[in-house]
């Protein structure tokens, strides 16, 4: 092929002179006339995967797993597969290079989706290698018994109660999470894709009783209100409810501890008002979709930590 198109361009330089036609050469596949790995030192393969299952920050293998991988443009079910004893399992199908798929691992309270691109390999790897691999990561989930809600350094416990006619009608308050689980434990985020719903960490209050609509809050990411009830929240930070440690010290960043503030101005609310804020720590949940649907937050969506208070006025 090579020699053909070589061919071609002399005759039409002998043709037209010094006047060569432009030619778009982006329009060929120069990697399949001239053969070669199109410059990156990788091949496209057609083989079957190889999944590779460790757990994130602590790094040992995630046994007994099961994982569906999916078209990821059709988002048809191609096969389940369930690690062995080292974490790894072989697909039973082949996929080609640059092919998109989804794998879902089910693995409790600690699922988590994948976007995953089948990979090119080295051409050595390709000719010698029965299997293209796929490294993930899936996570041992950490502890959150622990919170803390307070003002200027006054403690709030749960199912306590804040008057803002004695104590201020407008008042900062911060509320802190804890991983209290072991090392190497945290959380994850990712994307369903087939429900199309963001599964975040959401630190989440619904607000009811008589008043709930009187209390204003600030600095928060969503505020939406169904029927008698008030939602209000905040995306907390996966990696920073995540402990991550090397040696004898944490990663900056994974230390396990996160807070959030936020401003409530009290100023409407009576001494008749009483305002439960149920405050929820949500993982797999989708804040969009609570608002579309009735305050669920998602089917996957599940509560890791739980803080009541009552504001009165």
């Amino acid at each position: 092929m090579a020699w053909v198109l070589i061919a071609v361009l002399i005759g039409l330089l002998l043709l037209g002179g010094s006047q060569i036609p432009k030619i778009d050469i982006g329009s060929f596949d120069l990697t399949r006339i001239f053969g070669g790995d199109g410059g990156d030192g990788l091949v496209s393969v057609d083989k079957q995967l190889k999944f590779a299952l460790t757990a994130r920050w602590a790094g040992s293998a995630l046994a007994s797993k099961v994982l569906t991988i999916y078209d990821g443009d059709t988002l048809a079910t191609k096969e389940a597969l369930t690690t062995g004893s080292d974490g790894t399992i072989n697909s039973a199908y082949t996929y080609k290079s640059g092919k998109h798929l989804y794998v879902f691992l089910n693995d409790g309270y600690a699922d988590v989706w994948f976007d995953v691109t089948v990979p090119k390999m080295n051409s050595k790897d390709a000719e010698s290698a029965t299997y293209n691999n796929i490294p993930l990561e899936g996570y041992a989930i950490g502890t959150y018994t622990t919170d803390d809600f307070r003002y200027l350094g006054t403690a709030i416990s749960d199912a306590g109660s804040y008057n803002f006619t004695l104590t201020g009608e407008t008042q900062t308050f911060t509320y802190t999470l804890s991983n209290t689980g072991a090392d190497n434990t945290g959380l994850v985020e990712s994307y369903d894709p087939i429900y199309k719903q963001n599964w975040h960490v959401l630190v989440t209050a619904k607000c009811t009783g008589t008043g709930y609509e009187k209390a204003i809050f600030y600095g928060l990411d969503y505020d939406f209100t169904l029927g008698t009830s008030h939602y209000i929240g905040k995306h907390a930070d996966a990696n920073a409810l995540s402990k991550w440690k090397i040696g004898n010290d944490y990663v900056e960043g994974y230390k396990g501890v996160w807070s959030m503030q936020m401003t409530i101005d009290g100023t409407g609310l009576s001494a008749s008002d009483s305002v439960t804020m149920q405050i929820n720590v949500y993982i797999c949940s989708d804040s969009g979709y609570a608002q579309n649907h009735g305050g669920s937050f998602g089917a996957s969506a599940y509560a890791i930590a739980e803080h009541t208070i009552t504001l009165t006025g």
